[in-house]
């Protein structure tokens, strides 16, 4: 379901801890999608990794110690923008099952409550105020966190404003890349087998590439060392809407 954004809202940058590390044009692209949209935003420097990777393999501990953190760091957003359907799904329905019974349950129902994944704040402001473009096709992967977050109509509906820009489809059977954070660790072989059949198929399509909400998938199966052979493009939704001619 697409919201209408709170236009003058104050709002600061949530990052994760892959895309500052990995891919830190994903996080300049945001910065510069809110700059050309004059969205006065600020990105805590004290930010650190939200808790995805402690809580997906099993350690709640440390899970809560960084909720926490990010609960001081985010004090005060009336908007907190993640360019991850994945970190969003966990400040938004995991942080509550941490918080649990604890001190910091009501601060987190409220944090929870604020934060949102770029793509369905783009499709709650409505058309930008330029026209992206980007000559060619893509297959938007529908990551499993986004797809449970339920953002994908979102990101669609955003991608369609792209001019020249033909969205693909691939079959159901094909969603998960492979990566699900620790399970590339625990299950190396079959995380591989997973990615490189989802590349595979990608190709039989015809697409360029990806766009997608997750940068993680992405960086995944660019690791995978097939890809490059494969001449496939990868994108993150900021980086397709800056495009312009």
């Amino acid at each position: 379901m697409i919201v209408a954004c709170k236009k003058g809202e104050s709002i600061k940058l949530f990052i994760p801890c892959f895309l500052d590390q990995c891919a830190p044009q994903v996080a300049n692209a945001v910065a510069g999608l809110l700059d050309r949209l004059n969205v006065a935003w600020k990105y805590p420097e004290d930010q650190t990794c939200c808790g995805q990777f402690a809580w997906t393999a099993g350690d709640p501990a440390t899970a809560r110690r960084l909720m926490r953190h990010f609960l001081r760091v985010f004090a005060g957003a009336e908007t907190i923008l993640c360019p991850s359907a994945s970190c969003t799904y966990l400040v938004r329905h995991c942080y509550p099952q941490l918080a649990e019974g604890l001190k910091e349950q009501r601060a987190v129902a409220a944090v929870a409550a604020r934060v949102m994944e770029l793509g369905e704040w783009l499709a709650g402001w409505g058309p930008l105020p330029w026209t992206p473009r980007f000559e060619g096709s893509l297959i938007l992967h529908r990551s499993c966190k986004a797809q449970q977050l339920g953002v994908l109509a979102c990101a669609r509906e955003v991608l369609s404003r792209v001019q020249g820009l033909k969205l693909l489809t691939i079959s159901p059977y094909y969603t998960c890349c492979g990566f699900g954070g620790t399970f590339s660790l625990q299950h190396p072989g079959l995380s591989r087998d997973i990615g490189e059949a989802y590349l595979a198929a990608v190709t039989a399509t015809g697409a360029a590439g990806l766009v997608s909400l997750d940068y993680s998938c992405l960086l995944h199966l660019q690791g995978l060392g097939v890809a490059e052979a494969r001449n496939l493009l990868f994108y993150h939704l900021a980086e397709i809407l800056t495009m312009s001619g």
